[in-house]
């Protein structure tokens, strides 16, 4: 990790680890496990009765980095299997899965992973099994309130997660449901505010996850005021904020130093936002990472989320990363970086523009990193200077406004695009088919001006 970062630590593989409520520990090391739950709890409802296959899972953060060792849940004695456990990001990316072995007749299961995966700290995952044969345990309301077991939280928002059928990564929910799916887990001991991802960082002098985010030396301390922000001029400053959705109603709200576990909307026409030096991890949702009108993004990296950020108008996103937005594999949604259907004044300076979710097999995918649409509104006095598009999965790397097939896309004005590098990706093309789908050179107050490819070459926007 970078210098602005509190390094993670590891953990080694636990081994001939026994259980004694909840908490494994090992002859070979003084490392121990946690899990939300002990062995003595128990489920209400032992057996659902439902009979179909289904993945089931939970939701949950950790203080501290780790290693997640494995999957716990409890088994009614018609649960009969196989089973499969597994872990996932907060995007639905799948980070490991154990088969299930020498399970008993009923009562808490557990499997380890073949390795243990190192996990940072305040960023959400989602823990799971699968049953072919149903009669899974499940509590209605579970989840009402928030499960807290330091270092381990299963947050109340949007938990108790399903899906029907053969597997796959879980995000129904119903009835704020607990179906005693639980977490093996090893803490370091070291607060890592950082997501974990194995993404490259850019070449050159350009924002990556080692100088955006949360500086060094910080410790974010949970947020426990209220979610709804209508108070003019209020500041958060080194908090992990766990909402499960952020509106702000006021003027001039400011998330400083801080991780944000949610999207952020702006709610109210005159709404404004600052994030600044901070995280924000959208997760799995079609909601911006930062959304509305009236934005600042500052020194942030913007993760999760449909698009990293989505502008109505009058917005500032300055020496950010945007990527890894969130591609519903059961939806054609299509993923941006930066995006406007419309609207003027947004100046995007000195960031890291990413969209990097591959084609799924429903047609969606990435549009671009960069994306200027006049769906709703004219696409008026826009400054893109500075930035690093990065080579992406999707069909080009930006579209600067014109775009003659949208309502208001013919007549782009005052788009100015300069001093860019863009990188040529393995095709040589940044995106599938070019750097940019058109510039409309003749608009008023439109240019084009000392973009190039990171080998310096001049980029040609037709």
């Amino acid at each position: 990790m970078g210098q602005r970062r509190i390094l993670m630590g590891t953990v080694a593989l636990v081994a001939f680890a026994v259980t004694v409520f909840g908490i494994m520990t090992s002859s070979h090391a003084e490392t121990t496990t946690v899990s939300l739950w002990t062995d003595a709890d128990t489920p209400a409802t032992v057996d659902a009765g439902d009979a179909q296959a289904v993945e089931l899972g939970m939701r949950f953060r950790a203080d501290s980095a780790g290693s997640v060792t494995g999957v716990r849940f409890y088994k009614a004695a018609a649960n009969t299997g196989p089973h499969t456990g597994s872990l996932w990001d907060g995007d639905g990316a799948l980070l490991a899965t154990v088969t299930f072995s020498g399970e008993t007749a009923s009562g808490w299961q557990t499997a380890t992973f073949a390795q243990p995966v190192t996990i940072a700290a305040n960023r959400f995952y989602v823990v799971s099994y699968h049953t072919a044969t149903g009669h899974y345990s499940g509590d209605n309301n579970g989840f009402a309130q928030a499960r807290d077991r330091a270092p381990l939280h299963a947050p109340a928002t949007a938990n108790g997660v399903y899906r029907y059928g053969s597997g796959g990564f879980p995000t129904s929910t119903w009835a704020a449901t607990n179906y005693w799916v639980d977490v093996t887990f090893s803490p370091s001991g070291a607060v890592d505010p950082s997501p974990s991802t194995s993404q490259p960082p850019p070449s050159g002098d350009f924002p990556n996850e080692s100088n955006t985010g949360v500086p060094a030396g910080v410790q974010p301390t949970p947020y426990t005021g209220s979610c709804d922000f209508r108070t003019d001029n209020q500041v958060i400053d080194g908090k992990v904020v766990d909402c499960g959705g952020i509106l702000v109603y006021a003027t001039n709200v400011t998330f400083r130093n801080s991780v944000v576990l949610s999207a952020i909307l702006t709610n109210a026409d005159d709404a404004s936002v600052t994030v600044e030096n901070s995280e924000v991890r959208a997760g799995a949702t079609s909601y911006a990472g930062v959304g509305g009108s009236h934005l600042t993004v500052l020194g942030s990296e913007i993760t999760g989320g449909q698009h990293s950020v989505h502008c109505g108008g009058n917005c500032l996103v300055q020496d950010s990363y945007l990527h890894g937005q969130y591609n519903d594999p059961n939806d054609a949604f299509h993923n941006n970086g930066f995006l406007s259907n419309g609207g003027a004044t947004m100046v995007v300076r000195h960031n890291t523009l990413w969209c990097s979710p591959v084609d799924n097999t429903m047609g969606g995918g990435c549009s671009t990193n960069l994306s200027l649409f006049g769906d709703f509104a004219p696409i008026t006095n826009v400054t893109v200077e500075g930035n690093y598009f990065h080579a992406t999965p999707g069909g080009y790397c930006g579209s600067f406004g014109y775009n003659p097939s949208k309502q208001f896309g013919s007549n782009p004005t005052g788009v100015v695009v300069r001093n860019n590098v863009f990188e040529r990706g393995t095709n040589n093309r940044c995106g599938a088919y070019g750097p940019a789908t058109s510039f409309l050179a003749t608009g008023a107050g439109n240019a084009w001006t000392g973009n190039t490819w990171a080998d310096g070459a001049t980029v040609d926007p037709d």
